[in-house]
């Protein structure tokens, strides 16, 4: 599997993903791999703390990112696209209709349910924590197999 994870700056929700992907499909032993953009992203856009400090819970202490807005090269690189909030999803489809089939939004294709992974930017380090292991549940669901093929 090649997931591309997509929110809006690429600092937050899609960042944690790739990370989390990356840590639970090398702990299950498989060879998938990860990636993250925004539909906004700006080159200078910078980690918040409040995403290194939820996934150091995690085990995951070197988060070396870079903002990357997504483009066809990476949507033609993915098997799996995965949009953290439904205005994501509508963008992409928009932008990039060919590569609609692979496209779900996170929560709905990690089986728990059509709704978004709200936005922590700005907010307390605790949203940021409740952000992450909402998202960590839906990463889990997805490595595990329990919802998306292979």
């Amino acid at each position: 599997m090649k997931a591309l994870f997509i929110c809006t700056g690429n600092s937050c929700r899609s960042v944690m993903a790739e990370y989390l992907f990356r840590h639970y499909a090398a702990a299950a032993g498989k060879d998938w791999e990860a990636r993250s953009c925004g539909i906004a992203a700006q080159h200078f856009f910078e980690t918040p703390s409040g995403v290194r400090k939820s996934l150091a819970a995690y085990g995951i202490q070197d988060v070396n990112h870079t903002a990357k807005l997504v483009g066809r090269p990476n949507m033609a690189w993915a098997t799996h696209v995965f949009a953290m909030a439904e205005n994501h999803l509508e963008v992409l489809e928009e932008l990039y209709p060919e590569h609609q089939a692979k496209m779900s939004l996170f929560l709905e294709g990690a089986g728990m349910g059509k709704r978004d992974v709200e936005d922590p930017i700005g907010k307390s380090d605790q949203r940021y924590k409740e952000c992450c292991d909402l998202i960590a549940a839906g990463i889990r669901a997805i490595v595990e197999g329990t919802q998306v093929k292979t």
